[in-house]
């Protein structure tokens, strides 16, 4: 291949998240010799725009009118015209809707769309447009098996055209060896001490609520464990108050938007996510990374990351007898926590590496050519 090919990225921003973190870091280790990315951005730009365009990249802010702008569609064929990309890759269902009918309008070559995840149980309308737009395509990745296994069965997406490619993260951030102990001493906590942590926007899907409410009835039996909230949203307020409100502010640390997640996660001695609804958590492969055991709910592509009762323990969505059992299990038993982390760090090494994610998207960008 004597030229490098170009693929347009469409995506609504750069603002930092899961599925925007997986993006910039798929940029940045993407072979360039082969491959030119460009970035286009439909509804901001964001705090990760920099780290983008400090490796050469372009980004770009084509924006749409709030609502469906269906006149959208034909701006966005202009951009893509001026553009010339061999390879048009679509992020997240939006991206699907406008980034299918814009690529066609422009006779990109191939076209892929990535379902990162999403609440699944939509309406007839969105089924059937989706039935649509999958007939358009050229390439279909879900990040997880039940995605592509729903897509297929509901949505009509033939099966051949879906790939099953697994969010990767960067495994030499979180294979470093930590002073524990100072990092501990920092936040205020003791060695000795049980210590939960959950990494999540504060949002509804991430069920914080029954998480505060699970740590009220395992502070009964285990006074001196703690939980560390690391992250920001919009029920920060709402959050604070019912940890107020149950009595827990000697339990419950909020510590806000951090950039320091791998040393924090060493910290732990048990990893939390309750999540309503998930794609394929970053979060819970950083925290397999980390070699932290685990307690997920059975939610999205969850159990494919945690294996239930080999490296956590995996539990139904919104119960909280469950939960508080499945805490009280591990934070009463180190050995176990520190076997199932063990395990948790193996399963992570074969699935879902960073280097692994972005040679399968590579591979599968050569299919298109």
């Amino acid at each position: 291949m004597t030229d490098s090919v170009r693929v347009v990225h469409l995506i609504q921003g750069l603002e930092i998240g899961g599925l925007e973190m997986m993006v910039v870091n798929f940029l940045q280790r993407l072979d360039r010799s082969r491959f030119s990315p460009v970035v286009c951005c439909f509804d901001t730009l964001g705090d990760l725009t920099a780290q983008v365009a400090d490796r050469g990249i372009p980004v770009h802010l084509v924006q749409r009118r709030p609502g469906v702008d269906l006149g959208y569609i034909f701006t966005l064929a202009a951009f893509i015209r001026r553009t010339r990309p061999q390879i048009l890759h679509l992020h997240n269902p939006t991206a699907f809707f406008y980034g299918t009918l814009a690529g066609k309008l422009a006779r990109v070559p191939c076209i892929v769309y990535t379902e990162h995840g999403r609440d699944f149980s939509s309406g007839w309308k969105t089924r059937l447009a989706n039935r649509v737009l999958g007939k358009l395509v050229d390439r279909v990745v879900a990040v997880a098996d039940y995605g592509k296994r729903y897509l297929a069965e509901e949505e009509g997406i033939a099966a051949a055209k879906i790939t099953t490619i697994h969010n990767g993260i960067d495994a030499a951030r979180f294979a470093q060896d930590y002073d524990v102990d100072a990092i501990r001493s920092e936040l205020g906590l003791t060695p000795d001490q049980p210590v939960i942590g959950i990494v999540a926007r504060l949002d509804p899907i991430k069920n914080h609520a029954l998480l505060i409410r699970a740590m009220a009835r395992l502070a009964k039996q285990r006074a001196d464990a703690v939980l560390l909230i690391i992250g920001d949203g919009p029920l920060r307020q709402e959050l604070h108050s019912l940890r107020d409100e149950l009595e827990l502010a000697g339990q419950i640390r909020f510590l806000g938007a951090r950039s320091d997640v791998p040393e924090l996660l060493s910290a732990l001695d048990l990893f939390v996510l309750c999540s309503k609804s998930e794609g394929l958590s970053l979060t819970l492969a950083e925290a397999s990374a980390a070699a932290r055991p685990i307690v997920a709910t059975d939610v999205g592509g969850n159990s494919e990351v945690v294996e239930d009762g080999v490296s956590g323990v995996v539990i139904p969505s919104d119960d909280i007898e469950a939960l508080v059992a499945a805490l009280l299990k591990i934070v009463s038993d180190p050995e176990l926590g520190r076997k199932m982390g063990r395990a948790g760090r193996e399963r992570f090494e074969r699935q879902f590496t960073l280097e692994g994610m972005v040679a399968a998207y590579q591979e599968l960008y050569s299919t298109c050519l």
